[in-house]
């Protein structure tokens, strides 16, 4: 049986989107893009675009109901589920105070959506708090709902590589490293400067961050070819898994992938799961 460990990095609070007695408090005229990369939406592979404005005025398009993970990390991405009872063709995703915000237009008007949003790898420590949209024309918006979570602070650097989820499940990160050296659960840390430095689940131990993280600290990673795989170590009881896979190569855009688990899950170690992708450094 897989041993329960984990690495959960300490809760710091940051500037600008720490939390205090009162509440949330968000540092006035910081951008959306210091914080969140990019938003995407999910399966159509549409970019959100950063609008240089504050967020939409309140009027008549219908509210949103929106789903958004309790944790992410810095350099991690998450998927957001927004529906509604009316179609909207458009969601609107910023910061209280920000001076931009990212728009995604959808490609027919609907009634749900899942929005990939990824963080940025130098996003802080603390308490996020997101505001969300929804738009039936450029002038035509609904009332502005925020969303809360944490955001735990993990390593990034040359290359990094991390899994979120959004179920109870074990869900297990493996990357091989140029010289076949592979990074998991039981093999944390490789000799190229590989670490898995945030585990999560394990063995069903429901610890709630839902992420596992691997980096290549800065000047540490050796240049080649690397593979990502994910393994559905156990279900534990979760009918369904949604993933999400992103992949940070120093100088590079940003990947994201996503998919969907379900099953029992298979108990896999070294060299189990299926591909995510390969890419070059």
């Amino acid at each position: 049986m897989r041993a329960v460990q984990r690495l959960v990095p300490t809760l710091l609070v940051a500037a600008g989107l720490g939390a205090c007695s009162g509440g949330d408090v968000q540092q006035p005229q910081i951008s959306i893009a210091a914080v969140v990369s990019s938003v995407t939406l999910d399966g159509e592979g549409t970019q959100g675009t950063l609008e240089q404005s504050a967020l939409p005025a309140e009027g008549a398009a219908p509210a949103l109901n929106v789903s958004s993970p309790a944790a992410a990390i810095n350099g991690g991405s998450f998927l957001m589920s927004v529906t509604s009872a009316e179609p909207f063709s458009e969601v609107v995703l910023g910061l209280q105070s920000a001076p931009d915000y990212y728009k995604v237009v959808l490609p027919a008007p609907a009634t749900s959506a899942g929005l990939l949003v990824t963080l940025d790898p130098g996003a802080p420590e603390g308490s996020l708090t997101l505001y969300v949209v929804g738009g039936t024309s450029p002038t035509q918006y609904g009332p502005v709902l925020p969303r809360s979570m944490s955001v735990l602070r993990v390593g990034s650097g040359d290359v990094q590589v991390s899994v979120a989820w959004n179920s109870a499940a074990d869900v297990d990160l493996h990357v091989i490293d140029p010289s076949g050296e592979e990074i998991y659960y039981g093999s944390r840390s490789s000799t190229s400067g590989g670490e898995l430095d945030l585990d999560s689940n394990a063995a069903c131990a429901s610890d709630q961050p839902r992420n596992e993280n691997t980096v290549w600290p800065t000047g540490e990673a050796p240049t080649g070819t690397y593979t990502v795989r994910l393994d559905y170590w156990d279900a534990c009881n979760a009918l369904q898994t949604d993933y999400v896979v992103t992949v940070w190569v120093k100088g590079q855009e940003p990947k994201v992938f996503s998919g969907t688990f379900t099953g029992e899950g298979e108990h896999g170690g070294a060299g189990s799961g299926i591909d995510i992708t390969t890419f070059n450094r």
